[in-house]
């Protein structure tokens, strides 16, 4: 793998990790506070959403192609739940929540293609 490859694939890393961790941030901190009930966030379908999209991002580690497409279709589907919850009126969280597994997963499904290798 040569020098810029390797650079695109630990750009990909470290924000597909650091979308993770902000996630997980969020919905641990939704799911501890009192105000849970106030929001009427259904935290149990976004864990699970958000562990697809992790499972995605750890196979990305050793296999960049197929976890990118993981991490390219669990992005899609938060975004569109979140849509689909918020209505056209919020497409910020629409874009919130596709864009941070959307970008690094592109990247590692550029890195794992096997037509891009020299």
């Amino acid at each position: 793998m040569n020098k810029y490859k390797t650079l695109i694939l630990w750009k990909a890393r470290i924000l597909g990790g650091l979308a993770i961790m902000f996630f997980l941030y969020i919905l641990i901190s939704v799911w501890i506070s009192e105000d849970s009930v106030q929001y009427n966030l259904p935290v149990n379908s976004m864990i699970l959403l958000l562990g697809f999209a992790a499972l995605g991002y750890l196979f990305a580690w050793y296999r960049e192609k197929e976890g990118g497409i993981i991490m390219v279709v669990a992005g899609c589907i938060m975004g569109m739940y979140m849509y689909y919850n918020g209505g056209s009126a919020n497409i910020w969280s629409f874009t919130m929540y596709i864009l941070p597994f959307l970008v690094p997963g592109l990247l590692f499904w550029w890195v794992g293609n096997k037509s891009v290798e020299e």
